[in-house]
């Protein structure tokens, strides 16, 4: 009769050849470095990034700059509002400590604001037009509930599920368009940054 084995022991068989791979894992552990530093400046006030990274020792220095680039693209998204808005410019300044073409890195981060402030403008653009066209749908709903409770009743958009899923769609459509640009400006900078 064969012998029944533990999960631990299938498990251990398992990985007895398996070493851990030195290089890999102090990589990992610089590059997690690198993100911290850029947590730590998109956090706080008066943190130099460039400071920050040239304190690593020269050997990990490439992978402290992988993660903070990482971490730095990983920044730059879509604004839902004026706040992210200004997380994603102090991202974006954040390579600074990256590129040494700093010309170059001027236009395209102006070129990016601009982008991601005419994106939460036409953002407003989506939610007025689909407000607009919803108008009649939503009276309509309006009259028919008050006529089933026997007194007004007003409805807020924003709470009406097919509200909810014309404006998704609409905003999708936006977002999909604005994130295959902004796809080709984070190409950009990772080129930009060596």
């Amino acid at each position: 009769m064969s012998e029944i084995k533990s999960a631990l022991e299938i498990a251990l068989e398992r990985t007895q050849d398996v070493e851990a791979n030195k290089e890999a894992l102090e990589a990992n552990t610089f590059i997690t470095e690198g993100k911290k530093a850029v947590s730590r400046f998109l956090s706080e006030e008066d943190v130099d990034l460039k400071k920050l990274l040239q304190s690593f020792d020269k050997k990990h220095l490439g992978h402290v700059k992988e993660g903070a680039l990482q971490a730095l693209l990983a920044n730059l998204k879509l604004p839902a509002d004026e706040m992210s808005l200004l997380q994603s410019r102090k991202a974006g300044q954040g390579f600074h400590a990256l590129v040494a073409d700093t010309k170059h890195l001027g236009k395209l981060l102006n070129q990016m604001e601009q982008f991601l402030g005419d994106y939460l403008q036409e953002r407003k653009r989506v939610v007025e037009a689909v407000e607009q066209r919803f108008e009649p749908i939503l009276q309509q709903k309006e009259r028919a509930m008050s006529q089933q409770v026997g007194a007004r009743v007003k409805i807020d958009p924003a709470m009406d599920p097919d509200f909810q899923k014309m404006l998704r769609e609409n905003m999708t459509i936006l977002e999909d368009r604005y994130n295959q640009v902004l796809a080709r400006v984070r190409q950009e900078l990772r080129r930009l940054s060596g």
